[in-house]
Order: structure tokens, then C-alpha cells, then sequence
């Protein structure tokens, strides 16, 4: 099997019959064996998202889980970069207030002091948008059309999100880029972790 997501289809419920037996033996990999395995898969987005896009009929608690990961994943960064935002503006504050204080227009302090205004305004501009949380239930729902295949346009992603193609480009595209990659990362270590699995066994 070159792709082990492809077993999981065999968790569907099937009907057993016993005159098409052939006899001599088991099947190498059984469905018991496949289920075993994906239950050592770490629990987490990851594992969620193989269950989601490759396991049996999903159910809501499966996509309410994908949603829930993800949804996590988005606001850990936002805040993270929101705490990477005020902490160089605050240094580059502090330093300002320091040089204004005691007078000092020196070469090295005006190089220092645009070197910390620079690393701010990256900071800044890296920020994810503001009113994150009203947006995210369409926002994972572009993301899980992305994971099973769905390659939107930047214009047709506006569209979901319901912001002018414009707004998507400056504002959202990188929250969902971001999104998109970090989700095909932990699906993918999650298929990786499954196959070791499976290989032990």
C-alpha cells in the first residue's frame, strides 16, 4: 500500500461472507489492526484530520473536533504574534525614551533605535487580523475544502469569507495560508506516525 490513508476506507462497516472465504490463512493487515493502529496516532488535529478526510462516513463530532483544532492553532498565533508585536514596540519605546532623555542623537543610537523601529513595524504587519474569532467557522471551512482538494481562487476565498478580494489579500489570505500549511503538516506526521505504527505491527 503506497499511501496508508488509503486503509482507513476499510473502517467502513462491511458485510462478511463467508462463502467467498478462500481459506488458508488471514489477511496480513486487518480492519482491527488498522483501527488499533490509528488509535496510537497522538491525539490532536492531526490524527483528527486523517479520521476526518480518509476514515469511514465523518460524523458532526468529527468535523466539530477539525474545527475545534483549528480553530486552537489560529488563536495560539494571533496571540503569539500579538505578544511578538507589543514587545518590540515596547523595546523600541523604552530605547526612544532613554535617547530622548539623556540627549543622545549618536550615530549608533539613531541606528539602533530605526533598527528596533523597523522590527516593529514588521511585527505589526505580521499581525493577524482583528475580529479573528467572528470569521473562523468559514475560514475552516476553506481550510478542510483545501485538505480534500478544493483549490479556491483568491477572489472565490473573499467570496466565503464575505470580504472584497482586496480586504482577503491584505488582511486574510496569510491566516489562512498559515492555516493550510500548518493543517497539511500535522495530517501529514499523523499519516507518518500511522505507517510506523503499522509497520510494527
Amino acid at each position: 500500500m503506497s499511501d496508508v490513508r488509503e486503509l482507513l476506507a476499510r473502517l467502513n462497516p462491511t458485510t462478511i461472507r463467508m462463502e467467498t472465504a478462500t481459506g488458508g490463512g488471514v489477511d496480513v493487515l486487518t480492519n482491527i489492526d488498522i483501527a488499533g493502529a490509528l488509535g496510537m496516532v497522538p491525539a490532536g488535529l492531526g490524527r483528527d484530520l486523517l479520521e476526518l478526510l480518509y476514515g469511514p462516513d465523518p460524523s458532526r463530532a468529527d468535523i466539530v473536533r477539525v474545527f475545534h483544532g483549528i480553530t486552537r492553532l489560529a488563536l495560539e498565533e494571533r496571540n503569539r504574534r500579538s505578544r511578538r508585536f507589543i514587545d518590540a514596540r515596547t523595546l523600541w519605546g523604552i530605547a526612544d525614551c532613554i535617547a530622548k532623555f539623556e540627549r543622545d542623537q549618536g550615530e549608533q543610537t539613531r541606528r539602533n533605535l530605526s533598527m528596533l523601529k523597523a522590527r516593529a513595524a514588521v511585527a505589526r504587519d505580521q499581525l493577524f487580523p482583528e475580529k479573528l474569532e467572528e470569521r473562523m467557522v468559514k475560514i475552516v471551512l476553506v481550510v478542510i475544502g483545501y485538505m480534500r482538494g478544493e483549490r479556491l481562487s483568491n477572489r472565490e476565498r473573499a467570496h466565503v469569507l464575505n470580504v472584497s478580494e482586496s480586504t482577503y489579500r491584505e488582511c486574510w489570505a496569510k491566516v489562512v495560508d498559515w492555516l493550510q500549511t500548518r493543517a497539511v503538516d500535522c495530517e501529514r506526521a499523523a499519516a507518518k506516525e500511522l505507517a510506523r505504527t503499522l509497520r510494527r505491527q
